[in-house]
């Protein structure tokens, strides 16, 4: 092969081929499938968010070449340092969606006796590069004039850099009843949610939200 014909060979690959992705964090598990159906929507998200975190487990130590045997329940939901709701559909009696689960460094380190490097912890000095996890909780409950209005509420709350995530506690077709998890204290989550467009009515650990304007 000449060097006229090795360059342009070597232009279309690069053209065509998508550029190679950086080794990703074992201990950063994306992706994860969450079923479950029950009696209720609450024991649904339960058993879902168990299921979860059995399967980024088994999931995490095939990266990590582990053959530590798999820890309890109770065991597993100390491991995880977060757990983010990518997508999430509820119904009285069942629950679907999927999961990041971020397993904390030391939790693992105990379980497999492999030590984890880096500045966070992680393989590689590679950072978790997550959003922190919930540092308090609150309910919530709103009302509704129509599935748009609730889907754009969903949507602020979840886009909110103060909301570590959204549980779904009850819903009827115009109001529902929400658990918050907040990365910040309650005053200072609510001053946030507010200048995203969330009205906040505050009364303790119990508030009342809607859209501004509403």
């Amino acid at each position: 092969m000449t060097a006229r014909r090795f360059v342009t060979a070597l232009a279309l690959a690069m053209l065509f081929c998508p550029p190679l992705k950086a080794q990703d964090n074992p201990l950063v598990q994306r992706g994860i499938p969450a079923e479950a159906t029950a009696e209720n929507a609450v024991t649904a998200r339960d058993l879902a968010h168990a299921s979860a975190r059995r399967i980024a487990f088994q999931r995490m130590a095939e990266a990590l070449g582990s053959h530590a045997s798999p820890p309890s329940d109770a065991q597993l939901e100390r491991m995880v340092a977060a757990l983010i709701v990518e997508d999430e559909r509820t119904s009285s009696t069942r629950y679907s969606g999927h999961l990041t689960v971020q397993f904390s460094p030391g939790q693992v380190a105990a379980l497999t006796g492999r030590s984890f490097s880096g500045s966070a912890g992680a393989p590689g000095g590679m950072g978790l590069n997550i959003p922190m996890a919930a540092q308090a909780h609150v309910e919530a409950t709103t009302r509704f004039n129509s599935m748009q209005e609730w889907l754009e509420l969903r949507r602020r709350l979840r886009a909110s850099n103060t909301v570590a995530s959204v549980d779904i506690v009850a819903i009827s077709p115009d109001a529902a009843r929400l658990r918050l998890g907040l990365r910040q204290n309650a005053g200072e989550a609510a001053g946030s949610l507010t200048a995203a467009g969330v009205a906040v009515s505050q009364d303790g650990n119990r508030w009342q939200i809607g859209l501004s304007g509403s």
